[in-house]
């Protein structure tokens, strides 16, 4: 999901069919997800991307923030709101804090929730069922935010909707939830034969091994014999080039993971022990880095850094 274009392809096709009308989706640019200080160290948004109305570019501004979710939580709406509230205070100072609106408007919010857990979505979506009850006459005044539920358990795998490479992402989320990701990689992984991100492929690939691995484990045997199945399986179908490549350069695909791995582990391990509970959004975003050159410099700051603060600020800079 942090791809712009197959955050845009979901943002089409499995949300409401007003975004696309409206939001330029093939125009996706990341926007950096921000720590909001030491009180708020843990809120680090998973995606948020910025784009624009359709034929306004440069004008009216959209801001997409996404929050991932693997069961319920009733104050998600809370937190989108804590992402969105900051954003909007940090994009106003940034700009140096303009008094008129003529010259500076925030950008207009989408804010999602991308859920993919084994039950139906329980919780709220709405901040005035988080505050406590009041008479009618003052819940008018109880902020409110718009929130779309992309509630992935409710699509069936053998029919989603959007691009091949979307299509094998989404259907690795609902496998991986469900503990047949590994039984059904030919199925996830045939996707890319009719993908035309020649380029992205073997990225995508391990981004989506990457993912479930920390749900159901997976070797990367498993993973080579099920690209190598799914291209003798496909006779008389033109398969990718890219998919080919994929299964040439896995073996340096496989020894740089395994090496990005051990190495965010180190990191994890010192961070737990030099400053005790690390929130899991910080290890998250440890584990997502591949490059073992950043990675090795985030080992001397874990190592040398005076605060989980300080490290967090060295994190963010690796982002950019």
């Amino acid at each position: 999901m942090g791809d712009p274009v197959i955050a845009g392809d979901v943002l089409r096709h499995y949300t409401d069919p007003v975004i696309g009308k409206y939001v330029d989706l093939d125009g996706l640019k990341p926007e950096q997800t921000q720590n909001f200080g030491k009180a708020f160290q843990e809120l680090i948004a998973d995606i948020a991307f910025v784009s624009h109305l359709i034929d306004q570019k440069g004008k009216s501004e959209i801001l997409i923030i996404t929050e991932h979710k693997s069961t319920p939580e009733p104050f998600v709406p809370l937190q989108l709101l804590v992402y969105l509230v900051f954003t909007w205070y940090k994009r106003w100072c940034d700009a140096g804090r303009p008094q008129s609106t003529k010259k500076f408007r925030l950008p207009a919010p989408v804010l999602v929730v991308l859920y993919n857990g084994k039950t139906d979505w329980k919780g709220t979506l709405s901040i005035k069922d988080l505050v406590a009850s009041v008479p009618p006459e003052l819940a008018q005044f109880i902020p409110e935010v718009k929130i779309i539920l992309i509630r992935l358990n409710q699509f069936d795998i053998r029919n989603l909707p959007g691009k091949p490479e979307t299509q094998a992402v989404i259907e690795s989320m609902i496998r991986a939830t469900a503990g047949t990701f590994v039984s059904g990689l030919e199925s996830v992984l045939g996707h890319f034969r009719c993908s035309t991100l020649d380029g992205r492929i073997s990225e995508l690939i391990m981004d989506i091994v990457q993912y479930c691995d920390w749900v159901e484990e997976v070797t990367h045997e498993q993973v080579d014999r099920a690209i190598q199945n799914v291209i003798e399986g496909q006779e008389g179908i033109k398969m990718s080039q890219a998919v080919e490549a994929v299964r040439k350069a896995f073996s340096n695909m496989v020894r740089d993971y395994d090496r990005a791995e051990g190495r965010a582990e180190g990191i994890v391990r010192v961070l737990n022990r030099r400053f005790k509970a690390v929130p899991k959004s910080i290890e998250k975003k440890i584990y997502t880095i591949k490059d073992i050159d950043q990675l090795d410099e985030l080992t001397d700051q874990a190592v040398d850094c005076q605060s989980l603060n300080d490290f967090t600020k060295s994190l963010r800079s690796q982002e950019r």
